[in-house]
């Protein structure tokens, strides 16, 4: 964001970032407007995260019967432990989840038929900006169609508004994907090799089984007894299907939106893991909650029901305040503060890894860092031996700064990066969280 135009928004960012232009866009117009300072940069995912909560209530208004299924719901989505974390970090998982809701509130409701000319061209627009906002909304929008092509089945008219919109989305789409999507994947795939590789999966049911256990996992954080919340969630998958209700639409909705999504990581065009596949969690909250509001039966089947909602989420309550295993491990403020204080701008050189560049970039201009001699560690391979080569060849008679902060599973380097410093001359180590500061002699 840091020396790019507004216009650039909607470019490839760089640095191993990705983010939707419309959300770059307007965090950049705050930014220019309030400073560069973290408290403008997560508004956006502030309020976002705010909006959610009551917009999520009307929605589980709508599509839940009884008041207790509404109460579970809210109850699982208010003390959501990545929703309350993404709240608070630029990142746009928020706005994911934001739209993910106001999607499944508004277009299970729509007709495109029954739409007058002047709102069927507005429900185009947005559609269409839709995507640049949050990229998921893709599948919501596969789902809108497919609904309504069932309910228009016949109507020579729908498909006349149906192509209206599918071949400028379609061909905005593939600019879209030409300029800034594709080359964001590339550049990040030379950073973090394989990194998204997990959430890839293949049609073989046991590998779909692999990832909805640990979306499920990562989605209900501290929560891992996912052998109760696959009952719940089967359960619940069983009574979309046979939804005979007034809500049908919406229970169809949710499931057309799920196969998309799992459909594009078999196709290994979106990888459905963790953070990036957060978007799916307020449907597995809606389903989880199903059996509970539509099972009508002797007390037996509630009380089993129960029974598997606590052991699903028993941790929620107990563990809120505790548990901490998903903050931000990695501390770039307080270590470029120390840089700033102790670097020497003529003989000192800076090193970061790949992975740090963006938090480099970033708060060297925050704290005036004002260096010339920095450069990014660009290792043949990732493994012990690529990152001995690369170190070795560094000028003899030469003090380093290593700025490492952040340390990815399938690129990890801080390890033999420490092993290799163990025969140096070391003159400053700080480790803050899973983030490095060190000083050395070459």
């Amino acid at each position: 964001m840091l020396g790019k135009s507004f216009g650039q928004m909607f470019l490839p960012l760089g640095y191993a970032q990705s983010a939707p232009p419309v959300f770059m866009f307007f965090s950049k117009l705050l930014a220019e407007i309030f400073g560069y300072r973290e408290i403008v940069l997560k508004f956006i995912p502030f309020i976002s995260s705010l909006i959610g909560i009551p917009l999520f209530y009307l929605l589980c208004k709508d599509y839940f019967s009884k008041k207790i299924s509404i109460i579970l719901c809210l109850f699982l989505f208010i003390l959501n432990h990545n929703f309350i974390v993404y709240s608070s970090v630029f990142k746009q998982y928020s706005t994911d989840i934001l739209f993910s809701i106001l999607c499944l509130y508004i277009l299970p409701k729509i007709n495109v038929i029954k739409l007058s000319t002047k709102k069927y061209c507005l429900l185009i627009i947005s559609l269409i900006l839709l995507p640049f906002i949050s990229l998921p909304s893709v599948f919501f929008i596969a789902a809108f169609w497919i609904i309504n092509i069932i309910e228009n089945l016949k109507d020579k008219e729908f498909y006349k508004r149906m192509f209206g919109f599918l071949i400028p989305f379609i061909l905005i789409m593939l600019v879209y994907f030409v300029f800034n999507l594709l080359p964001s994947k590339i550049n990040m795939d030379e950073i973090f090799p394989n990194y998204w590789i997990d959430g890839f999966c293949s049609l073989i049911p046991t590998d779909i089984l692999r990832l909805i256990i640990y979306n499920l996992k990562f989605g209900f954080i501290p929560n891992d007894l996912t052998l109760f919340q696959l009952i719940l969630l089967i359960s619940g998958i069983i009574i979309c299907i046979s939804d005979k209700s007034k809500m049908r639409n919406i229970s169809i909705f949710i499931l057309l939106t799920l196969l998309f999504a799992f459909l594009t990581s078999v196709m290994h065009l979106y990888p459905l893991l963790g953070r990036v596949g957060l978007f799916i969690t307020p449907l597995f909250l809606l389903i989880v909650v199903t059996p509970f509001d539509r099972i009508k039966s002797s007390k037996v089947i509630p009380v089993l029901l129960t029974i598997c909602f606590v052991l699903s989420y028993y941790k929620y309550i107990p563990y809120f305040n505790s548990y901490n295993a998903y903050e931000i491990g990695y501390s770039p403020k307080t270590l470029m503060q120390i840089l700033k204080e102790n670097f020497n701008t003529e003989e000192d050189i800076i090193l970061c890894n790949p992975a740090s560049s963006a938090s480099f970039v970033f708060y060297s201009s925050k704290y005036n860092l004002n260096a010339d001699r920095v450069y990014e560690m660009n290792f043949k391979t990732t493994d012990e031996l690529g990152v001995f080569e690369y170190f070795n060849n560094l000028a003899k008679n030469q003090k380093y700064w290593l700025y490492l902060i952040k340390d990815y599973n399938r690129a990890q380097v801080f390890s033999y990066v420490n092993k290799w410093l163990e025969s140096k001359k070391i003159l400053y180590y700080k480790k803050e969280k899973n983030s490095y500061l060190i000083y050395f002699e070459n």
